[in-house]
C-alpha cells in the first residue's frame, strides 16, 4: 500500500511517528518506576508494643 501524502490534513506517518514515541516514552516512565521503586524499603504495617508498655 503507497502512503498516499494530503495536504489537507495530517500526514498518517506523522500520526504513526507520534504514536511510536509516545508508546517508547511510556515503557521508559514504567521501567523507571518500577526500577526506583524496588529500592525503597516497605515500612512495617503496625507498631507491635512491648510488653512492659502500660497504656
Amino acid at each position: 500500500m503507497r502512503w498516499k501524502i494530503s495536504h489537507r490534513g495530517h500526514d498518517p506517518r506523522h500520526i504513526d511517528l507520534l504514536a511510536a514515541l509516545a508508546l517508547v516514552m511510556v515503557i521508559i516512565a514504567a521501567w523507571r518506576f518500577f526500577e526506583i521503586g524496588s529500592d525503597t524499603p516497605k515500612p512495617a504495617a503496625f507498631i507491635v508494643p512491648s510488653q512492659s508498655v502500660r497504656w
